[in-house]
């Protein structure tokens, strides 16, 4: 039967203070149901579930169409703690009435793409355990133990109606009754408690087994059940765990096709509004950045005469490198500075340097480059898609901050992510921060004893032991500060890539003094068992000089690593008093 929206709104709107309606259709044990999600403005002194009856009397002639009272506080409330049961209803597809003018709540792409990844983590954790429990109950009732069997399936089919509770409320309360749970389902699918407990004396008899086995095991009594009943739960239980999970896909599915509408509609805004940008300007750099889709750098304050060449550029790593996406984590550009998404440097320096991360599919053995053009140069670290997702699904602080606070220069409009994220273990993050500062900053005491120790006399020793103290910092300042380094590069590149952070680093290790530039050199130069002979300027001087610069570039970066461990410290908001003392290990 046809249902007839405009006369159940012209009905209720009459009886009752509505603020919104909506009418979600979905799919369930392969029948299509309606379900009507009535939203109420507060009113003093009565109850919302009182109305029940005026709407089952305003319904009378739609068949087969359920609904649910909820106030419109309490729907917001659910959609911001992240139901994705809610988010999904309330989509603007399914909206059939706003009261006055107002408009259809409606997430943004984003706070739906966070909704998708919390219940696909959570589907993620959930699965594996409820399967565990069958296969508990088979391991059972394979010996025979037919109530500890039904214990299991109970146990199984009570994580997935919790799994249901949370996508529904976002959160899941604690009874452990079956029959109890199901119930208060029933109120959003009319058809679950006929489907999972029974519609027969007999089906229902042998359901409430279920809680019974759970009792007696919490209980330690005895309780029998036999062979042929033990069968019968464990189908039954299959069946509700597909179910559930039927209604997961479905909610899943809807929500993707709302998040790639409203991906599509914002490109195409972004697009619309590079188009307008490059008119107005009337520039051949400007259309390239059109064709770029998704370019933001009009957002920046780029000085004009780099604007030519940071388009350029970028426009060059787009049609060498095919990528995904290119994201901006810093720049430093005439008087300008960026934002740095690690840290925010005291002072603007340098001409035009933009820091990149450039996400493809395959990198092959391309990690980090640097190119430039003009006066514009492109520090860039490259990570493949497969990387970063597995990284966001482990909670990387790394992945975490360029995923979310980065500026999109760039995005192929076939690359739709839809990752899962979890949340930053800051305790275990911090944990291990400390046992590598500790590391770390023992072998860097004990590199600086040998350098400076007085029968040490070896100036191509020294060099060499330079080159580790400071490849050992560097590796330190970036897993502490950032939680990543570019794999297989050098050590001047790596020296670079702290310019994510600032340009600290890079200015202690350029100097005006002609001797300092020679040393830099080489103990900057990749070792890798190579011998290089020592240029004559250093070959001349005295070892107090290799001691001295020693314990300055020591001092420097114990300093930045100590910096950085409080910076975290600080950052994760759990405190700093912690222990900063040393041991031996590597990191």
């Amino acid at each position: 039967m046809e249902i007839n929206s405009q006369l159940i709104i012209d009905r209720l709107s009459q009886r009752m203070d509505l603020d919104r309606v909506y009418l979600l259709n979905y799919r369930f044990l392969n029948q299509e149901y309606h379900h009507l999600l009535l939203v109420l403005k507060p009113v003093n002194g009565l109850s919302h579930k009182v109305l029940k009856p005026i709407v089952e009397l305003c319904l009378i002639g739609q068949e087969n169409v359920s609904f649910e009272i909820i106030l419109i506080g309490e729907l917001l409330n659910k959609i911001k703690i992240g139901s994705m049961y809610y988010s999904y209803v309330s989509s603007a597809r399914f909206n059939l009435y706003c009261s006055g003018k107002k408009n259809a709540i409606s997430l943004g792409h984003k706070e739906l793409k966070s909704v998708m990844e919390i219940a696909a983590e959570l589907y993620k954790q959930v699965s594996p355990v409820s399967m565990g429990f069958l296969q508990g109950a088979e391991t059972f009732a394979g010996q025979g133990s037919y109530l500890r069997a039904v214990f299991m399936l109970h146990q199984g089919i009570e994580n997935h109606l919790r799994f249901l509770q949370t996508l529904i409320d976002g959160k899941a309360n604690n009874v452990h009754h079956l029959n109890s749970r199901i119930k208060s389902l029933d109120e959003h699918f009319s058809t679950l408690k006929a489907s999972f407990i029974g519609n027969t004396e007999e089906e229902r008899a042998r359901f409430s087994l279920y809680d019974a086995a759970f009792n007696a095991v919490k209980q330690n009594k005895d309780l029998e059940i036999s062979a042929v009943d033990a069968s019968w739960l464990y189908d039954h239980s299959k069946f509700i765990l597909d179910a559930v999970e039927q209604l997961y896909f479905s909610f899943m599915g809807g929500l993707h096709i709302e998040y790639e509408r409203l991906l599509a509609e914002m490109e195409a805004q972004q697009l619309a509004k590079s188009k307008a940008a490059a008119e107005e300007k009337k520039s051949d750099i400007g259309t390239s950045s059109v064709k770029a889709n998704g370019s933001v750098l009009h957002a920046f304050p780029w000085p004009e005469h780099d604007q030519s060449a940071i388009h350029h550029l970028l426009d060059q790593i787009r049609r060498e490198h095919t990528p995904e996406q290119i994201m901006l984590l810093n720049y430093y550009v005439s008087n300008a500075y960026g934002r740095a998404l690690f840290d925010y440097p005291s002072t603007a320096c340098g001409t035009a340097d933009i820091y990149l991360v450039v996400l493809k599919k395959r990198i092959g053995s391309s990690y980090f480059r640097k190119v430039s053009y003009g006066k514009v140069t492109a520090v860039i670290s490259f990570l493949n898609t497969d990387f970063i997702a597995a990284k966001l699904q482990k909670g990387s602080r790394f992945s975490h901050t360029i995923w979310n606070e980065s500026a999109i220069l760039f995005r192929d409009p076939s690359y739709k992510p839809c990752y899962a994220i979890a949340p930053i273990n800051w305790a275990d993050t911090l944990s291990k921060i400390e046992h590598c500062w500790k590391r770390n900053s023992a072998l860097m005491r004990g590199l600086l004893d040998i350098l400076t120790n007085d029968n040490f006399s070896s100036r191509q020793l020294a060099v060499m032991l330079l080159n580790q103290l400071i490849v050992v910092g560097l590796h330190t300042y970036l897993y502490i500060r950032i939680g990543y380094a570019p794999p297989h590069i050098s050590t001047e590149e790596l020296i670079e890539w702290t310019c994510v952070c600032d340009k600290r680093v890079k200015a202690f290790f350029s100097s005006k003094d002609a001797v300092e530039n020679i040393l830099n050199a080489e103990v900057l130069k990749p070792m890798k068992g190579r011998i290089h002979a020592l240029p004559q300027e250093l070959a001349q001087l005295d070892m107090d000089y290799f001691k001295s610069r020693a314990k300055d570039i020591a001092d420097f970066l114990m300093d930045l690593g100590g910096q950085s461990l409080s910076y975290m410290e600080a950052k994760s908001g759990i405190g700093a008093n912690r222990s900063k003392g040393g041991d031996d290990g590597q990191q």
